[in-house]
Order: structure tokens, then sequence, then C-alpha cells
């Protein structure tokens, strides 16, 4: 089988037996090239910090942390929404209270949080237009500020069980505005926003 083309191994016309790997060709000209080894295409390896194709940065259209819009901008617009829906409709709650004669100062003071919620609502639908979340932001502190009055109105007029069941109410009321104001005023999401 010496000097001889396998055809089932090889294709026509890239075997080169093993003798004629490194000398002269049959004709005797200058030295071929070895039968194997890197393809023709395959270049010397780019230097440090040169951009070749394998390498090549991904490219960035829009504000400087890539094309979409962040997970806490997403955060924040998802916790207006759900505190402003949440503040309408406890607005409306205590609006029928107040209406049915249940008028004591902390629930009437409750109805302050209808405001909050439109602006909460309105602040969450700007930052989906990358608006900047000033709305979001002020509304959310306003709503944090309106608690923090019913508490202290109710610790001034409220006593016993009915103290005690409105403080609950205002701390697992506080969770959601506090953390729309944090998540509104992140600089991720204000540098995204003002990127537009």
């Amino acid at each position: 089988m010496n000097g001889e083309q396998d055809w089932d191994a090889y294709p026509p016309g890239t075997y080169v037996p093993p003798s004629q790997a490194y000398g002269p060709p049959p004709s005797g000209g200058p030295p071929s090239q070895p039968a194997y080894g890197p393809p023709p295409w395959y270049g010397a390896a780019p230097g440090y910090g040169q951009v070749t194709p394998w390498n090549l940065p991904d490219v960035v259209t829009t504000w400087p942390y890539g094309p979409g819009r962040p997970g806490v901008a997403t955060a924040a617009i998802v916790l207006g929404f759900v505190t402003g829906g949440l503040t309408a409709l406890m607005s409306l709650v205590f609006l029928v209270a107040v209406a049915s004669g249940d008028d004591d100062l902390p629930t009437t003071l409750l109805l302050l949080g209808l405001p909050c919620a439109i602006g909460l609502i309105a602040g969450s639908a700007q930052l989906v237009h990358r608006n900047p979340p000033g709305v979001l932001f002020g509304s959310a502190v306003a709503a944090v500020a309106v608690l923090v009055l019913v508490l202290i109105a109710g610790a001034a007029t409220l006593s016993g069980d009915s103290m005690l069941g409105l403080a609950l109410f205002v701390l697992f009321a506080l969770v959601l505005p506090v953390l729309t104001a944090i998540f509104a005023r992140l600089p991720r999401v204000r540098d995204w926003a003002n990127s537009a």
C-alpha cells in the first residue's frame, strides 16, 4: 500500500505520503508545504487589546448599560402601578366608610391617599415612556407622609385595640410606597429615564 492513496480515508488530492511531506517535490523544486498544520486563513494570534472578529465588543446603541430597560426600572414601574391601584382601592373603601358615618380623624385623613394613588399611576405610566421618575417618587413620598400623618392622628385620638389595628394597618401599608420611592430614586433608573 506504500505509495497508493487510501481512497476511503482521504479524498482525492488531500493525502501526502509522509516521505513527501517535507522534502522537495518530485520535480526537484523548492520544498513543499507540510500536509498538516493550521489552515491558510489562520493567522497569528492577535496582540493584547487588539480587536478581531471574534472578540469584538458588543455594540451598544442606547444608554450606557445596554439597549433594554433595566430591571430596577421595571420594578419601579410595577411597584408604582400596584401601590397606586391598592391605594386607590383602599381610598374608595375609606370614602364609603366616611360616607356611612365613620368619620373619625384617621379615616378621614386616609382619603388623602386618593391623590397619591393618581400620582403613583401617572408616574408609573410616565416612567414606562422613559420620562423622569420625579412624579412617581414624589407621589410615593406623599403616600408615606399621609400614612405617617394618619398614625400620628390615630395616636392622638384613638386608644386600645383601635390604635393597635391602625398601627398594624399603617405598618403594612408603608411597605409598598417606601419600596416604590426607593426604586424610583435609584441612580440607574434616573440615568435610564434621562438618557432618552
